[in-house]
């Protein structure tokens, strides 16, 4: 299979912008994720939602956190092996809507018959969440939904990084978003340490900004 993205012109030239990144901040997707289906007292529901959340951006960041071990050079990163396979095949099926509609479908059969199956409704609707909020924020780095139905790909005239595509005010609409949710989430949620990630997951705003003004710098 082949899903690597575009390599038009602006594309190539977008992936030399010291600011690019390749995921919309996770935590976003996370706290989004939870304010729709999270609740209080239902561990098994609550830690599905979160690794939903989390599963379609997995190979991005075991790709980053591989190439820090193996010393490979940033711009090498995003403007070569983010791009191609296998890590562009790894994101594509991270980022597949159709698969996480068959698990959804899949589990709501299940959980007809075993209850102990709705973790997996939970899961798959995460992750779906997670695909629907990238959906409208992707240019030239948008992913191939569809896989493996088509790899026809959205690209948004807005990006939530892209300085050329609204991305600055985009950022900082998505940091407001997620304060708002950890807000709502920090009145839903009572235990100390469901408190704590949202603190955590608050102050992790500062950290593209930070780790990417740094790299500019260098």
């Amino acid at each position: 299979m082949s899903c690597s993205s575009s390599s038009t012109p602006e594309a190539l030239a977008a992936r030399d912008l010291p600011g690019h990144r390749a995921a919309m901040n996770t935590q976003t997707h996370v706290l989004l994720a939870a304010a729709i289906l999270a609740k209080p007292g239902a561990p098994a529901r609550n830690t599905a939602i979160i690794a939903g959340a989390l599963i379609p951006d997995l190979a991005i960041y075991t790709l980053f956190v591989w190439s820090k071990l193996a010393g490979i050079p940033e711009r090498t990163v995003w403007n070569t092996l983010y791009y191609n396979p296998p890590w562009s095949d790894a994101v594509t099926v991270g980022n597949s809507a159709p698969l996480y509609l068959a698990l959804l479908l899949i589990g709501l059969l299940a959980a007809t018959r075993w209850r102990v199956a709705m973790p997996v409704v939970f899961f798959a609707a995460a992750a779906l969440i997670h695909i629907a909020a990238d959906l409208p924020v992707h240019v030239d780095d948008a992913h191939a939904h569809l896989w493996p139905l088509s790899d026809w790909r959205f690209r948004s005239p807005v990006s939530y990084w892209h300085p050329g595509h609204f991305g600055g005010i985009v950022s900082l609409l998505e940091a407001a978003v997620g304060v708002a949710l950890s807000v709502l989430l920090w009145r839903r949620f009572r235990a100390t340490w469901a408190r704590g990630l949202l603190v955590l997951a608050v102050l992790a705003y500062l950290g593209p900004p930070i780790y990417f003004g740094l790299l500019a710098s260098i």
